[in-house]
């Protein structure tokens, strides 16, 4: 068993991690601008790029993740601690497959633009359907909630194990964490 996971893996979850707060915030600032408004309209372009990018990102880490071996869970762990923590990062994989299917739903059935980063346009597979539409407006942004909430747990666990417990747990996913066997 390795100390820490596989390096593809650790540089994966950062880039995600930059890119997910970054796409996290500039969603939060558009959502508090007047629709149709610039800057609005040129961060949105920003905001759903770099969401395509996530998922793609997460299609890789699944697979880069079941193809390497994981580090074994530190033995301080408690069962609830282990049962949270697993049930944290599901709904992170979770949500980073969500956010931008509703998004694009809520886009493509909107009528609204899905260049990525201003070069090619997605296709507007639900072009003028208002319940899709309305279906990805209303999960898009309940989903908004969850990710402040899992996205905030996570970093406040991340926290408490490098501030309070003083264990390993971040070591295992920095990105010049060793790969000995512990």
């Amino acid at each position: 068993m390795t100390a820490s996971y596989d390096p593809l893996l650790r540089k994966i979850h950062w880039a995600t991690a930059v890119l997910f707060i970054a796409a996290m915030l500039i969603g939060l600032y558009c959502g508090l601008q007047p629709a149709g408004t610039s800057p609005r309209r040129e961060l949105l372009e920003v905001h759903k790029s770099l969401g395509v990018t996530l998922f793609f990102l997460a299609i890789l880490r699944l697979m880069v993740r079941a193809t390497t071996v994981a580090p074994s869970e530190p033995s301080s762990f408690s069962p609830l601690v282990r049962i949270v923590a697993r049930l944290n990062h599901w709904a992170l994989y979770a949500i980073l497959f969500a956010m931008p299917v509703t998004g694009y739903m809520l886009s493509s059935a909107g009528g609204y633009s899905l260049r990525y980063f201003w070069t090619f346009s997605w296709p507007h597979l639900f072009a003028g359907n208002k319940a899709v539409e309305r279906a990805g407006e209303v999960a898009h942004g309940t989903l908004a909630y969850l990710v402040y909430a899992v996205v905030t747990l996570h970093i406040a666990a991340t926290l408490w194990h490098v501030v309070v417990k003083r264990d390993e747990t971040l070591s295992r996913m920095w990105p010049r964490a060793s790969r000995n066997p512990s």
